[in-house]
């Protein structure tokens, strides 16, 4: 009887063993992740915060990109086999190439919080387009702009040229765009910045009578190009609540800055070639 007992035991033991072996399997990875550039930590420093929680990703790392065109060429080429952005850019790159897909992160889902970033002596003019913003927000505008700027461009439509007003003796504000975040950040192949942003600035430089100059700049030069002076607003992006992860102020606004109001929240997404390895890999809940 004993010897059944301490037979049983030790079965017990080992089937124990093995199921605890078993859930510490290292994850397999397939490569490395893209993203642009952020402004307030290195790539080195967001893979240090990130460690921990890669241990469990199906990718390697983050690597970073200064434009879109060169995360995407990266994407092509396989030197990343993620390309991880908002949902809209991503949907909108999807449309328009029939090469890649859309997919939902395969880690900790969150939300990407946009709004537009100012000198912190501009928090008058801060608190002015929040103002706009829950204005826009409660009639409807912001919908009706992200139906026509966001939804119908992705689906398959060019937006048209946006011509803001024009005001005697009144303020010019000068905003950054990049074209990085297409249909949100949008420039035209001829220059012109036609996108979201865009048409939303417009409207509500036109509810404050002010006029509109709209700036191209790059995108890892946003902050530098606001605190010299050469714009007064960019659009931003805040990550959202990311489960609490110890990094998050590292995504926060740089220093002697005001943020807005948010305009738009948007899922961060993965975009994958079709033929990729990754692209039917879905954690538990997730599949489509």
């Amino acid at each position: 009887m004993k010897k059944t007992l301490f037979l049983i035991l030790t079965l017990l033991a080992v089937l124990s063993l093995g199921l605890s072996m078993a859930d510490e399997t290292p994850v397999q990875k397939y490569g490395n992740i893209g993203r642009l550039s952020k402004l307030n930590i290195s790539e080195d420093q967001l893979n240090d915060v990130l460690k921990d929680i890669m241990v469990n990703s199906i990718c390697n790392r983050y690597v970073f990109y200064d434009t879109m065109t060169d995360m995407l060429m990266a994407l092509n080429r396989g030197d990343i086999v993620v390309l991880e952005t908002d949902q809209n850019t991503v949907r909108y790159i999807a449309s328009r190439n029939e090469h890649i897909v859309d997919r939902p992160p395969y880690m900790n889902p969150n939300m990407l919080v946009f709004c537009m970033l100012l000198r912190a002596d501009d928090a008058v003019l801060r608190d002015q387009i929040s103002a706009c913003i829950t204005e826009m927000t409660e009639d409807g505008t912001i919908e009706t702009l992200r139906q026509s700027y966001i939804e119908n461009v992705i689906a398959g439509e060019e937006p048209g040229a946006i011509q803001p007003e024009t005001f005697s003796d009144a303020r010019t504000i000068r905003v950054a765009v990049t074209g990085d975040r297409p249909p949100m950040d949008y420039v035209s192949a001829g220059g012109e910045p036609i996108g979201f942003n865009t048409a939303m600035i417009t409207e509500i430089a036109k509810r404050l009578n002010m006029n509109v100059q709209l700036v191209n700049v790059s995108t890892q030069a946003r902050g530098m190009a606001l605190a010299t002076g050469v714009c007064d607003i960019v659009f931003w992006m805040e990550v959202g609540d990311f489960e609490n992860w110890e990094g998050a102020n590292l995504e926060d606004q740089p220093e002697n800055t005001v943020v807005t109001a948010p305009y738009l929240s948007v899922p961060l997404w993965w975009a994958v070639l079709k033929d990729s390895p990754v692209v039917n890999i879905y954690r538990e809940g997730q599949e489509p």
